[in-house]
């Protein structure tokens, strides 16, 4: 064991989409996940944010369509790792954003987002970030957990 020496600890956040459309007949609606969300090497005992403004490491997703949207989430707790290690994580009133065209909206994704996609704009982006803290003893490794999005159009 090398003494003063932090280990660095890989972690991963992989998102899940799906997708729940009550007008299917009428509405057309395609949503991509783009990107997943990543927090890369974190040091053991150091908290690591990833914001949803971060290009490289935020979850990004598309949604192409008009019409009125609810948008939630199903989050993890935990990111799980080698030999049953768990790392916190955590998702606060700044973590989600919505853009559409040139309009940018914050919102908390623990308690989810409602938002419209005009004609002429067609399409948003919903971008996530959150908080890992790793214990100062957890060990080297990729850790994982899956974030599920549920879409619901709610109206034209």
């Amino acid at each position: 064991m090398r003494s003063g020496g932090k280990q660095a600890v890989l972690c991963a956040l992989a998102a899940l989409v799906t997708l729940l459309c009550p007008r299917a007949a009428a509405a057309q609606v395609l949503v991509t996940s783009d990107q997943n969300l990543t927090f890369g090497q974190v040091t053991p005992g150091v908290p690591m944010q990833v914001a949803p403004t971060d290009i490289t490491r935020r979850a990004a997703l598309s949604v192409n369509g008009r019409g009125r949207y609810r948008v939630t989430f199903v989050l993890p707790t935990q990111l799980n790792g080698p030999s049953g290690q768990q790392i916190p994580v955590t998702f606060g009133a700044t973590d989600g954003q919505i853009q559409i065209k040139n309009k940018t909206e914050v919102f908390n994704p623990v308690t989810g987002h409602e938002f419209r996609i005009i004609p002429q704009d067609t399409d948003a982006q919903i971008y996530l970030g959150g908080r890992a803290t790793p214990a100062s003893g957890v060990r080297a490794g990729t850790y994982t957990a899956t974030i599920v999005m549920t879409i619901v159009q709610t109206g034209t």
